[in-house]
């Protein structure tokens, strides 16, 4: 059996959630999976439409890891009890797993997963890598995936902000976002949609001139599929990511919230030309190429945490 220790975010939301999900659906009947996450209300809606096995806990240091093979952890930040898990799993000889999220600090684990070539992303994503993506003259269309915790009066602004530059948006709606608030948008903002339930993503990326985000895992999914980013950062340590990013060369720094007008938005758009856009995607494809779940799953048949 494996393991997977993850929790809601306040920063990043369901993000880990929904990776584990996703990597446990493929392990479900080989070897077997759990999914540990902290008591909470959101986490506990999601992970029921999975069909998965859970446990929830208050104190994650008092899970029995028993006969698992291995103990996979996805979080923003280790707690004491976490920590704790950790070493006991260690000192059973269960083999440990962190996934690695931009800016969060790397533990003891015998095997870390990092990196844009090792990001975990959906399958679709590599088959949007595959494809040739159309780069128009100029940015007119925009996918808008900011996270869960966003609140609706900030997601209002963006969105006013870039209706009035005439951009078209697809928005993924963040777990906070209530039915009232996407109705409203709707109405108050004529011609926006919302992405409905899907798998993944990665479609409405590929289809997308240029991606707004936070700087973090979502900069790897935007570049899987090709896609330019304006990267917003909402902190000190989304500023430093949107840093990186940048100089990658798959993305550019939005303005910060603070200062979000129309002549600010419009500035940070005027570099990214047709050309310039279309060699953004180019190096995105090559960063990230959408194997990163296959190279994951090699690693624990080479553990014999799978069976091959």
């Amino acid at each position: 059996m494996v393991i997977f220790r993850c929790d809601v975010s306040s920063r990043t939301g369901l993000r880990s959630l929904r990776r584990c999900a996703y990597l446990a659906a493929l392990l479900k009947k080989n070897p077997g999976v759990l999914v540990c996450s902290r008591e909470d209300k959101k986490a506990a809606k999601f992970l029921a439409e999975g069909n998965l096995p859970v446990r929830f806990t208050k104190e994650p240091s008092a899970l029995d890891p028993g006969a698992a093979q291995a103990l996979v952890f996805d979080l923003d930040d280790f707690s004491a009890a976490d920590k704790a898990l950790l070493e006991r799993a260690r000192e059973a000889g269960i083999k440990t797993v962190q996934i690695l999220c931009p800016g969060s600090v790397a533990q003891a684990a015998d095997i870390q997963v990092a990196g844009a070539g090792s990001a975990l992303l959906h399958h679709k994503f590599r088959h949007f890598n595959t494809a040739r993506k159309k780069y128009r003259r100029q940015v007119k269309s925009i996918f808008v995936n900011l996270g869960d915790p966003l609140p609706y009066r900030d997601l209002r602004e963006i969105v006013d902000t870039l209706h009035r530059l005439r951009c078209k948006l697809k928005i993924m709606p963040g777990a906070s976002l209530k039915k009232a608030d996407k109705r409203n948008l709707m109405k108050i903002y004529p011609g926006i949609h919302f992405c409905g339930k899907s798998e993944s993503p990665a479609r409405a990326y590929f289809e997308a001139d240029l991606a707004l985000l936070l700087p973090a895992d979502a900069a790897w999914e935007a570049a899987a599929t090709g896609t330019p980013a304006l990267y917003l950062a909402m902190d000190k340590g989304h500023a430093a990511l949107a840093e990186t990013c940048s100089g990658l060369g798959i993305g550019v720094k939005a303005p910060p919230l603070a200062d979000w007008t129309v002549q600010s938005v419009r500035d940070a758009l005027a570099p990214l030309d047709q050309a310039t856009r279309e060699k953004m995607g180019a190096a995105g494809k090559v960063l990230v190429d959408g194997l990163g779940v296959p190279r994951f799953m090699a690693r624990l048949k080479e553990l014999g945490i799978v069976k091959k």
